[in-house]
């Protein structure tokens, strides 16, 4: 099946964006509206790109980063769902990063909690429990892996693509709309080859590997 290099989900904002141009075009002879309401037409375009992504390690037990931005603190920490001692990887996205959600492990999607929060700033203190969450369960037959992505003060929607059942290692599942923040919760055994105040990009960056025995 061929991906859509733009997701489907942007086409309102990207078509209002080029409707508002145009008719800034028509109704004004300010160069200086023709060119802001361009780039507003060009970054709904560019925000809502879908580039392909091929892991960099996709051996036996890889973790690849759920998500594009920059791990901003590792450390141990409850899982949602499982409510087991994981440890937590947050990886926090700029507006300018690529916002689709991919799977980090081969395996199944086999549980999910939607949490209606607030919205509050990704730097109050509180927001990554209070805020509005998405939380899945990745699991194969020895590990589990949770992914729970927050949505920040812009963030109003977060969107599923696909229902629990088989993913494949890197395989789209979700987005959230315009800045925020996912946490991975691995497996305390787990070997993590990151490093706070890294970027990783979705799909790609390894972030280690599962025990598997």
């Amino acid at each position: 099946m061929k991906t859509e290099m733009i997701l489907k989900e942007g086409y309102p904002y990207i078509g209002a964006g080029f409707l508002v141009f145009l008719l800034s075009l028509i109704l004004t002879q300010s160069s200086f509206w023709h060119f802001f309401w361009f780039l507003v037409f060009a970054f709904f375009l560019y925000f809502f790109r879908n580039p392909e992504r091929v892991p960099e390690d996709s051996s036996k037990g890889a973790i690849i980063s759920p998500s594009d931005g920059e791990v901003i603190e590792i450390k141990e920490a409850i899982a949602p769902i499982t409510n087991e001692k994981m440890l937590k990887i947050s990886i926090r996205l700029s507006i300018f990063d690529v916002h689709v959600q991919r799977s980090p492990i081969d395996g199944q999607m086999s549980a999910r909690e939607y949490i209606h929060g607030t919205f509050l700033m990704l730097n109050t203190p509180k927001a990554s429990e209070l805020n509005e969450q998405n939380r899945v369960l990745f699991e194969n037959r020895i590990n589990k892996v949770v992914v729970n992505q927050i949505a920040g003060f812009v963030t109003r929607r977060i969107v599923m693509f696909r229902d629990l059942g088989n993913v494949k290692l890197g395989e789209r599942y979700s987005m959230i709309m315009f800045g925020s923040q996912v946490d991975l919760y691995v497996p305390l055994n787990a070997t993590i080859k990151v490093t706070e105040f890294q970027k990783v990009k979705a799909g790609e960056s390894l972030i280690g590997f599962l025990n598997e025995s």
